[in-house]
């Protein structure tokens, strides 16, 4: 591919990015608490060059960068690419205070000592005092309407760059200060200035300075943003957040757990965002929300806040961190719940949910927010493992030490002084008759009757004592979850067992249910999940493509798809794959998995019974050791397109190579790397690549979340590296663009050599061939004198008689003595009186004799 046709595609396909993200993108949602956003962070150990991050700016390719004390870092979600003094040859120190991206997507980078950079088609550019920019620090950047850029210095004033011109503006030229913190173009065309002395406008060519509250020191301004109505918000270092009234400044009213303002940015949803010194801080329709360290934040000191394309907003401080809308809701203690490590969780009739704790609390949760009903004074700290509410509204628990109702506001207490075979409660049902039934972990099945238990053991036919989940199908069998297997209890009270050894995935079966169809979906601990339908049992594990073994809970959405929880998360199975399996039509399944970066605090769910349900509005709710967390199924349904992948870098024999100018080798073997991406910060983790080389691999090569590879002894000959990549859907993405590579032959394995090779060796066989031929004429030439010379000797033989004439012997019929007298006699001078026989011929005349016996064999 020609350099500028490589080039064209390449920007072809980043622009394609630039499309996806800005079609998907949308901004936190400020109806959600400000601690229910998912949470990720970054420091030095995951790759960032420096802790302290002092900018953040997205270019138009989706990648993100960030300013640092050790370099200027790019980031994809995963991967940081640190540009410094050692990579960069444009950069005159690792320190770098600020970023700017304008609006033909040059990224524009101060460093400190003066430097101006400008990222342009993959090229550094540097601007410095040899153009005319004099400053020891470059602390502020911004672009004006005009397409002008701005630059505030931290002593040396504020410059103008325009078609390649600096020109400098001072305390002379009616600035403020020389010193300038932050800079922001407004609509209009001018350029508000936020300097150690207070708020100044450059307007044409005047500058309107804006007062502050009188104080013993001036008032600096540290941030600067405006909000969707238009109106400017100005953040300070020491006096809190001020936004411009009618050509005023004006105080706003309202509490920040600090007043040193270090970041402002209003999002796409208009609310307000906050860097402080002691935390994020979130305003919205006059409420201030206030996220920590403690939250999950990598520091409290907020230096940079950003909301990129797809709606993250991320923040700068000791480090690097990302808040997004997760597709999972994770409610605990900012909404009430003390003990956040929930084991179960069941319906409230008309009510909300019962939540059951591992630190032996019972609450509420109703319209977002838990209400305690019980805790150490009723279970004694007990782990909640089973919760139901029956159809009279009585509230059943199962702990470790106990089983418990609630009714009326009055706590019941049963243990096995009451008949119980068992304290370890694991779970409770009421069957279609109200019957209550009770599974124990080593008593086995316990019903109560009136006020007695009637209990079923091993003893009974049950497969094991060791009980972990009861489920009562539509035909009134009561499913039976043990650690030996499964059973079925029917109406005639005999059990029926099922083991491995009728096709179980596993003997420890932790979770039932049963579908819209009346298949029994059975998941267990370790051994994946299992379908049973009339005695035919089909099994499916990571093999198959199931995200994990272990399944604690199993739930139905209504959109054709089952939802398990498990020790890494949450995911989901379409069941026309699960059916077409069983069916034998496709040979696996595919799972979405949903975790930390889906709004997961934690992604180790909990398996107690239940250990999940679904609502009439249609969410999932799952017990996990983060708290309760919810899932809209219909919120995740075709809402994440994977982006196209590209070839980001590419190294040969440890070399970085120019992609631009595409990959054409000399010949040899060469040790090849690729490193290759594809731009969605939203969900990262979530992408999977698949490569393949052209002409090389005989197949795309399934390189899962692994973003680099290698090759090594790749032959002479043009080839395609392509990647593609798809995200939890299963659906792969084949855009983006190949990377051409060609491998040159030597000199000695080229067509022409062999071209050559070839005509060279036609012409010595024709040489040779030639060399032969005139050999031959002149061996021919060389006896036909030889002969001559021989007969002119032989003048005279006259006469044909019977006899020879030599010796003597009679002449034969055959004619042969014809053939020699004719020739001598045509090649000399003699006549014959008498014949000679061949023996004389022979004697006296060999060469003629070899003559003639060769043209008589051919």
């Amino acid at each position: 591919m020609p350099i500028e046709a490589h080039r064209a595609a390449r920007l072809a396909t980043l622009g394609l990015v630039v499309l996806l993200g800005a079609r998907s993108a949308s901004a936190l949602d400020p109806a959600k608490a400000i601690s229910q956003y998912s949470l990720a962070a970054w420091h030095t150990e995951d790759g960032l060059p420096h802790n302290l991050v002092q900018a953040i700016v997205q270019t138009p390719d989706g990648y993100l960068w960030l300013a640092t004390q050790e370099g200027l870092a790019r980031f994809d979600g995963v991967r940081f690419t640190v540009f410094d003094r050692r990579s960069t040859m444009a950069m005159s120190a690792n320190h770098v205070e600020t970023l700017y991206v304008s609006r033909d997507g040059s990224l524009w980078v101060g460093v400190y000592g003066g430097t101006l950079l400008r990222y342009q088609n993959g090229s550094f550019r540097s601007y410095s005092s040899r153009e005319g920019l004099y400053s020891a620090t470059i602390s502020a950047l911004a672009e004006d309407a005009h397409g002008d850029l701005w630059i505030g210095t931290d002593g040396d004033g504020l410059y103008r760059l325009h078609e390649g011109v600096f020109t400098r503006y001072t305390e002379k030229d009616g600035l403020i200060d020389d010193s300038v913190r932050c800079l922001l173009a407004d609509r209009d065309g001018s350029i508000w200035i936020g300097t150690p002395s207070g708020l100044g406008r450059k307007r044409a060519d005047s500058i309107e300075r804006y007062a502050l509250p009188a104080r013993e020191r001036p008032i600096a301004v540290s941030a600067l943003a405006v909000d969707g109505k238009g109106r400017l918000w100005v953040g300070t270092d020491g006096d809190g957040l001020y936004h411009v009234e009618e050509g005023r400044l004006v105080r706003a009213s309202l509490v920040l757990r600090d007043d040193h303002v270090r970041g402002l940015l209003t999002d796409t949803r208009g609310a307000v965002w906050i860097g402080t010194d002691q935390g994020l801080h979130r305003l919205h329709e006059g409420r201030v929300d206030v996220l920590t360290r403690q939250d999950g934040l990598p520091s409290d000191s907020i230096r940079a806040v950003f909301e990129d394309r797809e709606g993250s907003l991320w923040v700068g401080g000791v480090g690097l961190g990302q808040l997004k809308d997760g597709t999972v809701l994770s409610y605990g203690q900012t909404q009430g719940l003390a003990d956040e490590n929930v084991y179960a969780v069941t319906t409230a009739l008309r009510r909300g949910l019962w939540v059951g704790t591992s630190a032996g609390e019972v609450a509420l949760f109703a319209r977002g927010r838990f209400t305690p009903v019980a805790g150490r004074a009723v279970l004694h700290g007990a782990t909640v493992l089973a919760l139901r509410e029956d159809r009279a509204g009585r509230l059943w628990v199962g702990t470790e030490h106990g089983l418990h109702s609630l009714y009326g506001g009055r706590w019941t207490t049963y243990s096995v002084r009451d008949g119980l075979p068992a304290a370890d409660i694991r779970s409770i049902i009421e069957d279609r008759s109200g019957r209550i039934w009770v599974g124990t972990d080593g008593g086995g099945l316990a019903r109560l009757e009136g006020s007695r238990f009637v209990v079923l053991t091993a003893r009974d036919g049950l497969p094991s004592d060791h009980l972990r989940t009861l489920l009562e199908g539509r035909d009134g069998t009561l499913w039976i979850a043990t650690y030996g297997g499964l059973a079925a209890l029917g109406s005639d009270g005999r059990f029926t067992n099922y083991t491995t050894r009728d096709g179980l995935a596993h003997d420890l079966v932790r979770s039932l249910h049963q579908d819209d169809r009346g298949v029994l979906w059975v998941g267990t601990y370790g051994g994946g999940l299992s379908r049973v339908e009339s005695g035919r049992i089909t099994s499916y594990t990571t093999r198959e493509g199931l995200f994990d073994d272990v399944v604690f809970e199993i739930l139905e959405d209504g959109r054709g798809h089952l939802w398990m929880s498990c020790n890494k998360g949450i995911f989901s199975v379409s069941l026309s794959d699960l059916e077409s399996f069983a069916a034998g039509r496709q040979a696996s399944v595919h799972s979405i998995a949903y975790g930390r970066s889906d709004g997961m605090r934690n992604p180790e769910a909990n398996g107690g019974s239940p250990a999940g349900l679904r609502t009439e509005d249609g969410r999932l709710w799952f017990a996990t050791a983060a708290g309760l967390v919810s899932i809209d199924p219909a919120a995740t349904t075709g809402n994440r397109a994977a982006p196209p992948a590209f070839v980001e870098e590419a190294w040969v024999d440890g070399e970085r190579a120019d992609l631009d100018q595409g990959l054409d080798l000399a010949p040899g073997n060469h040790r090849l790397q690729f490193a290759y991406t594809a731009l969605s910060l939203v969900a990262p983790d979530h992408l999977r690549f698949a490569y393949a080389l052209e002409g090389f691999d005989p197949a795309w090569i399934d390189a899962g979340t692994r973003r680099q590879t290698s090759y090594t002894n790749v032959p002479a000959g043009r080839y395609r590296f392509r990647v593609r990549v798809r995200n939890e859907d299963g659906t792969w993405n084949e855009a983006g663009i190949p990377m051409s590579l060609r491998v040159h032959s030597h000199w000695y394995r080229t067509p022409a050599f062999f071209l050559i090779a070839g005509a060279a060796l036609v012409l010595a066989f024709a040489g040779a061939y030639r060399l032969r031929v005139r050999g031959l004429l002149a061996r021919e030439r060389e006896l036909g004198h030889r002969v001559e010379q021989a007969l002119a000797d032989v003048k005279v033989l006259s006469g044909l008689l019977p006899i020879c004439a030599s010796c003597k012997k009679i002449r034969d019929d055959r004619g042969y003595w014809n053939q020699l007298e004719q020739y001598i006699g045509d090649h000399s001078q003699a006549a014959f009186s008498h014949g000679i026989c061949p023996d004389c011929v022979q004697r006296l005349y060999p060469d003629v004799a070899e003559r003639l016996a060769r043209r008589s064999s051919s």
